[in-house]
C-alpha cells in the first residue's frame, strides 16, 4: 500500500519550555475521555477529522504556533473539501493566520479541487501552517479540551468494502524532525504533544437519517397543516429519497436523489377529527432505510359552556365560556347567548386574559334578540392605535357569564345557557386578517341548583360534621359581618373560592338564610353534646336588651338585659371618630372582636358553654382612647339563648345614674292644666311629692318607688284654681320646695 506524507511547517523558536508529556495533547478523531474516537466512513463519503488540545496548566506559557501532519494511503483520500481546514474560534482568523503551503508536500495542483469527478486517488499531501500574530491571543487551554480545528476530507471511490480499521491513514508527521506535530510556544521553546489518532472503518453502507422529523402534536380540523421533513445520508453517492408510506395527507419532495440529502413538505389541506399516525420512510436505494414516524391529534375548534355548574336559588353563578383551539389564533367574535329570564338574569360578562389583554373593541348587548338574550362582539385590533395580537391557541376560558338565579327553585332543576342562531354571523370566530371565519361546534352550557342540605353543619367543609372546627370558623364569620351571605369571604378560611354560598348554608343551622348568633350556639350545643343534630328550635318570645351609655367616657360598659340565659351576643357599635381599645369580656365568656373603617363587631360567647344569667350582666366594657368629637352608637345586635333560639334583641343607649339627689324645675312653668316635676335619684327611693298653695294647704300628694336614674311624674291641675303653688319633693333624708305658676 503506497502512502504519502501530509506535512507541516512550524517556526523554530531559540529555547525550549519544559512540560509535562501526559498534559500537553492533541487528539484526532472525535474526542472520548482522554482518547481518540473512531470514524465511520464508506466510498465517495464525507468525513471530519477534529483535532482536540489540552495544554499543561503548569506551563505559565501559551502556544503561539502550531504544525500539525497526517499521512494516509493515496487512494483512501481524494480531496481535501471546500475550505479544507476550520479554525475554531477563538483560535481563528483574524487572531491566527492558516495557509496551506506549496512544495514537495503540498497538493499536486491547488486548482483541482473541488473533488475532481470519479473521485481517484490524485492527492499527494497538504501543509498547514497556524501562526498567531502579534494582536492575537495564544492558545492556553488550562488543562481542559478545547477543539482547535477541524479537517474536511472525501473518501475516495472504489475502495473495496471489508468492514476494516484503518488507524495509520490519519497518523501524524513531521518532516524536519521526523517527528509528529509540534507546538511552539510564545517567547520561544517547542514541545511535541502526546497524540491520538483517529481510527476509520469503511462500510458497505452507512444508513441514512432524518435531520427534521416532525414532532406531530394536533391541528384544527379543516385547516391545514404543513411540516418540514429533511434527511442526509453519508454516503453522498447514494440515492436518497423520502416518501409517505402510511398516514394522510401528502408528501411533496424539494430536493431528493443523489448528493446525500433529501427535504420536503408533507402537508395536508383538510385536517379530518381523530388521532392519526403517519410515517415517513427514507430510503438510500442502497439497503439503508429509516423511519420518520410522528401522531397528529386533530379537534374541532369549539366553543363550549361548563356543563353543570353547581347553583344556588337566590345566589349568583357563574358560566365559563371556554375556546378550544390547536393552532388557530382567534382576531375576532360574534356570540349570541340565551337562557330563561324567568329564572336566570345575566349580571355580567366578563373577558378573562385570554382576550382581554388591550383589545380595541369588546361590547355586550344585553336583550339583543329578546329578554334573556345577550349578543358579546370582540376584536382584538382594528388597525387603530398600537396593534394587539389575536387570542392565543389551545384550551382555556375567555369569558364569564355570571347568572343570578331566581330565589325558591327546586334542587336539581337544570337551568340552560344555550348558543342562540338568529343572524348569519352569530356565533362565528376569525382569524387577526378577517380572511378566514367559520362557525365553531357549539356546547351550551347549564346550572344545576343543588341541595345544600348536605353540607349543612359543616361550613369547614372537611366532611366532619357539627364539630369544634365549624363552631370557631363560624364565630370568626359572625365577627366580620353579622348578616348577609356577602358580607364575609368564607374562601379566606378553608374553603374555596367557589364554596362561599356553601359554607353559608352550610352554617345557617336555624335555616334563616345566613348565619347568625343562634347558629354559633347550636353549634356549641352540638360540640358539648348538650343537643343532637340534627335539632332546630323556633325563634325564643324573650327579649334581650343591649345598653351603653349616652354621654362617651373613658370606659363604655356595654350592658345586657334579658329574663333567660344567654349563650352569645353579637355587637356591633359605631364609632366614628372615637378610637377604641381592646374590649374586655364578662368573667367565664369569650370574646372575639374587629374592628374596621369606624365599626367594631364584638361577639361574646363561651365554647365550654358558659352563660349570662337572667337579669343584668355586663357584656363588655371597652376603653375609649381619644374623641375627636366623635359619636358612639349601635349598629346591629344580636343574641342567642344557650340553646340557638334566637331572642329578640333591642338596643338603646342610657343616660349615667345620677350622683346625687335633684329636683329640676317643672315644665312647662307657667303651666295650663298639667306640667312635669323631673327629679335625679342615684339609688332606688320611695319619693313623695306633696303640692301646697300660697296658704300652706296640702292641694295634692304624689307618691311611689323609684330605680335609680331620672325620672320624670306629671301632675294634672285642672281640677285647681289659677294661683302659685309650691311642690315638695323628699326621698329619704332628701327634701327639696320648688315654685311654680298655674295659669288658666
Amino acid at each position: 500500500m503506497k502512502k504519502l506524507l501530509l506535512l507541516a511547517l512550524v517556526t523554530i523558536f531559540t529555547f525550549s519550555l519544559a512540560s509535562a508529556q501526559g498534559l500537553n495533547k492533541i487528539v484526532f478523531g472525535p474526542l472520548v475521555g482522554d482518547g481518540a474516537g473512531q470514524i465511520m466512513a464508506a466510498n465517495g463519503m464525507s468525513i471530519d477529522v477534529e483535532q482536540w488540545v489540552r495544554t499543561d496548566p503548569a506551563n505559565d506559557s501559551a502556544i503561539a504556533g502550531v504544525a500539525t501532519g497526517m499521512m494516509y494511503p493515496d487512494w483512501f483520500i481524494a480531496a481535501l473539501e471546500n475550505d479544507k481546514v476550520t479554525v475554531e474560534a477563538p483560535f481563528s482568523p483574524p487572531l491566527w493566520e492558516s495557509n496551506f503551503l506549496d512544495g514537495p508536500f503540498a497538493f499536486a495542483d491547488t486548482s483541482n479541487y473541488p473533488i475532481p469527478e470519479g473521485h481517484t486517488a490524485w492527492m499527494h499531501g497538504a501543509l498547514l501552517e497556524v501562526l498567531n500574530p502579534p494582536v492575537g491571543d495564544p492558545m492556553d487551554t488550562g488543562g481542559e479540551w478545547v477543539l482547535f480545528s477541524t479537517w474536511h476530507m472525501l473518501i475516495n471511490t472504489g475502495i473495496e468494502p471489508e468492514d476494516s480499521l484503518y488507524c495509520e491513514m490519519v497518523a501524524g508527521w513531521y518532516p524536519h524532525s521526523n517527528q509528529s506535530t509540534k507546538w511552539a510556544f510564545v517567547g520561544g521553546g517547542s514541545v511535541v504533544p502526546e497524540q491520538d489518532y483517529a481510527c476509520i472503518w469503511i462500510s458497505s453502507n452507512i444508513d441514512p437519517e432524518f435531520t427534521a422529523c416532525p414532532e406531530g402534536g394536533c391541528a384544527d380540523a379543516g385547516q391545514g397543516v404543513c411540516f418540514d421533513v429533511a434527511g442526509s445520508d453519508p454516503d453522498e453517492l447514494n440515492d436518497l429519497q423520502i416518501t409517505l408510506v402510511s398516514g394522510p395527507g401528502e408528501y411533496t419532495a424539494e430536493v431528493s436523489g443523489p448528493g446525500g440529502a433529501a427535504s420536503g413538505t408533507w402537508c395536508w389541506d383538510n385536517p379530518e377529527v381523530g388521532e392519526h399516525a403517519i410515517v415517513l420512510e427514507l430510503n438510500d436505494g442502497a439497503g439503508g432505510i429509516v423511519t420518520c414516524e410522528f401522531d397528529l391529534s386533530v379537534i374541532d375548534i369549539a366553543l363550549s359552556m361548563a356543563c353543570p355548574v353547581p347553583g344556588i336559588p337566590g345566589a349568583p353563578a357563574v358560566v365559563p365560556v371556554n375556546l378550544s383551539t390547536c393552532n388557530f389564533e382567534m382576531g375576532g367574535m360574534e356570540l349570541l347567548f340565551g337562557w330563561d329570564p324567568t329564572v336566570l338574569t345575566l349580571l355580567s360578562v366578563d373577558p378573562t386574559s385570554r382576550i382581554d389583554f388591550g383589545n380595541e373593541y369588546f361590547d355586550v348587548n344585553m336583550g339583543d334578540n329578546g329578554p334573556g338574550t345577550a349578543r358579546v362582539t370582540w376584536i382584538s385590533d382594528i388597525n387603530n392605535g398600537v396593534p394587539h395580537p389575536p387570542a392565543w391557541p389551545g384550551e382555556g376560558v375567555i369569558l364569564n357569564l355570571t347568572f343570578d338565579i331566581a330565589d325558591g327553585l327546586p334542587w336539581g332543576m337544570e337551568l340552560l345557557v344555550i348558543f342562540q342562531n338568529d343572524h348569519y354571523s352569530d356565533n362565528t370566530i376569525c382569524d387577526e386578517t378577517g380572511d378566514i371565519w367559520f362557525r365553531p361546534a357549539l356546547t351550551p352550557g347549564c346550572i344545576v341548583t343543588e341541595d345544600l342540605n348536605q353540607w349543612r353543619g359543616d361550613p369547614n367543609m372537611n366532611g366532619w360534621f357539627f364539630e369544634v372546627g365549624d363552631a370557631q370558623l363560624v364565630a370568626r364569620r359572625l365577627i366580620y359581618c353579622s348578616s348577609g351571605i356577602d358580607c364575609w369571604v368564607w374562601s379566606d378560611g378553608p374553603g374555596g373560592p367557589d364554596d362561599d354560598a356553601y359554607q353559608e348554608a352550610a352554617a345557617d343551622l336555624n335555616g334563616n338564610g345566613f348565619a347568625d348568633i343562634a347558629d354559633l350556639m347550636l353549634f356549641i350545643s352540638y360540640v358539648n353534646g348538650d343537643i343532637d343534630p340534627p335539632y332546630k328550635l323556633e325563634p325564643s318570645s324573650a327579649v334581650a336588651e343591649v345598653s351603653m351609655p349616652d354621654v362617651i367616657g373613658d370606659n363604655m360598659e356595654v350592658i345586657v338585659e334579658a329574663g333567660v340565659d344567654i349563650g352569645g351576643v353579637l355587637v356591633s357599635i359605631d364609632h366614628s371618630g372615637v378610637e377604641l381599645g381592646v374590649p374586655i369580656a364578662n368573667s367565664g365568656m369569650e370574646l372575639l372582636f374587629h374592628d374596621a373603617d369606624g365599626v367594631m363587631n364584638v361577639l361574646v360567647y363561651s365554647m365550654e358553654g358558659n352563660v349570662l344569667p337572667a337579669g343584668s350582666s355586663n357584656l363588655f366594657t371597652v376603653p375609649v382612647l381619644s374623641n375627636e368629637g366623635g359619636s358612639m352608637s349601635f349598629a346591629e345586635v344580636s343574641s342567642s339563648d344557650p340553646y340557638g333560639r334566637l331572642l329578640e334583641t333591642v338596643a338603646s343607649l342610657e343616660a349615667p345614674l345620677p350622683t346625687t339627689y335633684a329636683v329640676d324645675q317643672n315644665y312647662p312653668n307657667p303651666f295650663n292644666a298639667r306640667t312635669q316635676i323631673s327629679i335625679a335619684l342615684p339609688e332606688a327611693s320611695d319619693v313623695t311629692i306633696d303640692i301646697y298653695s300660697v296658704t300652706g294647704q296640702l292641694v295634692e300628694s304624689i307618691s311611689g318607688r323609684f330605680e335609680a336614674g331620672s325620672h320624670s311624674i306629671s301632675w294634672n291641675a285642672s281640677d285647681v284654681s289659677s294661683g302659685v303653688y309650691f311642690y315638695k319633693v323628699t326621698a329619704g333624708d332628701f327634701s327639696q320646695t320648688m315654685k311654680m305658676t298655674l295659669l288658666k
